[in-house]
């Protein structure tokens, strides 16, 4: 199964301000990457190490819990975040 996901970036943002997050995972294979909000996916990279949520200009309606998820044909990990 993945590993458990990481975070680079910050989860700290003002309002007007760009947001670049990337979730990492490793497993043998690849794993899916998706990082989601409420349940609703907001970026996927398969069969990738990564994937990136990048916002021009944060909001304060983009505040929430999001989820990081890993997975693979060997089971998943994941990663929720504020």
């Amino acid at each position: 199964a993945p590993r458990p996901p990481t975070l680079n970036g910050s989860l700290w943002v003002l309002a007007g301000e760009p947001l670049a997050l990337t979730c990492s995972a490793s497993s043998h294979p690849a794993p899916i990457l998706t990082l989601s909000r409420s349940r609703r996916p907001v970026a996927t990279a398969v069969y990738e190490p990564q994937v990136t949520l990048s916002l021009a200009a944060a909001r304060p309606s983009d505040a929430g819990r999001y989820l990081c998820r890993a997975e693979n044909q060997h089971g998943h990990s994941s990663l929720s975040f504020n």
